[in-house]
């Protein structure tokens, strides 16, 4: 049984691997995960700009003070040294053409309530070209008792 798993992993990881050799960029979905976890949860939003954002970066988030890379490097750079210890959690992702989109859990710091987060993104040429989100902040009283995660 064991090896019969073994060979499954073996083939899957294959096809990704020939999948992703055959047009010489990353998913989508990879690029999305990596610039999340080193512009969030490793908080380096701009040096995953750098590395994973286009030069033409479409913001589409209503809480940016601007519509470029530049202004939503400066939103997440805020938030981040405002936030006593912040947490981001991706809960599940899914991925379509060159969409992605995000189910976040961000935890401002320690022992505060979440907020829900949907992050949308666009990827374009292996870098992400435009982002949109939704955000659900914490609620004092939750009228459905089942979690948003």
């Amino acid at each position: 049984m064991k090896r019969i798993i073994f060979l499954v992993l073996v083939v899957c990881w294959t096809m990704v691997v020939t999948a992703r050799a055959q047009n010489g960029k990353p998913e989508p979905k990879e690029v999305v995960l990596a610039f999340y976890r080193l512009a969030l949860v490793d908080l380096h939003p701009k040096e995953a700009f750098d590395r994973y954002g286009a030069t033409d970066f479409l913001e589409h988030s209503s809480d940016t003070s601007g519509n470029t890379r530049e202004s939503a490097v400066g939103f997440l750079t805020d938030m981040i040294q405002h936030a006593p210890h912040p947490k981001w959690e991706i809960i599940r992702s899914i991925a379509e053409g060159d969409m992605v989109f995000l189910h976040v859990r961000f935890t401002p710091a320690d022992g505060a309530p979440p907020v829900v987060i949907g992050e949308i993104f666009r990827v374009q040429n292996g870098k992400i070209a435009e982002h949109w989100d939704i955000v659900q902040p914490p609620k004092e009283r939750a009228t459905n008792p089942t979690s948003p995660f």
